[in-house]
């Protein structure tokens, strides 16, 4: 979505650029012309597919970069819906995730982080059941969290930690099975 949303501002931006000209005649095109038969930008747009959606090595790595954007947007706003989309439902830690926050917000609490960004990956290799086992070490930012509306605002400061997420191609999609907490 922000790959998109960078291209359509990138659009706007050449275009600007190009309507500034010595020319003051206006480029206006033919209206008995015929419009072409290529595909519109949306539908072009619509076929592109994310990184995270390929069944590739590097589709899995950007699979759980994403995972971990979807899971701090959850975090910040309290709306789990999109997280536990991407989940499986045997993924215990991705239930836990979803379920406190969930509860964090309706006792009237939130989390309140910046976006956890991957430090590194290692190569995908097997793992149990048809997974895909990446090690990830991350970088976790500050984070507020108060956990009712009655309780005092905590802060946890950001660290470096290391995950090992266990993904599975669904037929469709990446979705992760498991994810540990390692450091």
């Amino acid at each position: 979505m922000r790959r998109h949303l960078a291209y359509a501002a990138a659009g706007a931006v050449v275009l600007a650029l190009t309507s500034c000209g010595d020319d003051p005649e206006p480029q206006v095109a033919d209206p008995t012309s015929t419009p072409s038969s290529s595909s519109s930008p949306s539908e072009s747009a619509a076929a592109e597919k994310e990184p995270w959606e390929e069944k590739t090595d590097d589709g899995a790595v950007a699979f759980v970069a994403h995972w971990l954007e979807v899971m701090n947007e959850a975090e910040n706003s309290g709306d789990t819906v999109a997280f536990r989309e991407l989940a499986t439902d045997q993924c215990q830690t991705c239930d836990r995730i979803a379920s406190y926050t969930d509860q964090l917000y309706e006792s009237g609490g939130y989390s309140k982080s910046q976006a956890w960004s991957v430090q590194s990956v290692s190569e995908p290799r097997k793992g149990p059941e048809r997974s895909t086992l990446i090690a990830v070490n991350v970088l976790t930012s500050d984070q507020k969290l108060k956990e009712s509306s009655t309780s005092p605002v905590r802060v946890n400061e950001a660290s470096e930690v290391t995950l090992t997420a266990y993904v599975r191609w669904t037929g469709s999609a990446w979705a992760m099975s498991e994810v540990e907490l390692v450091q």
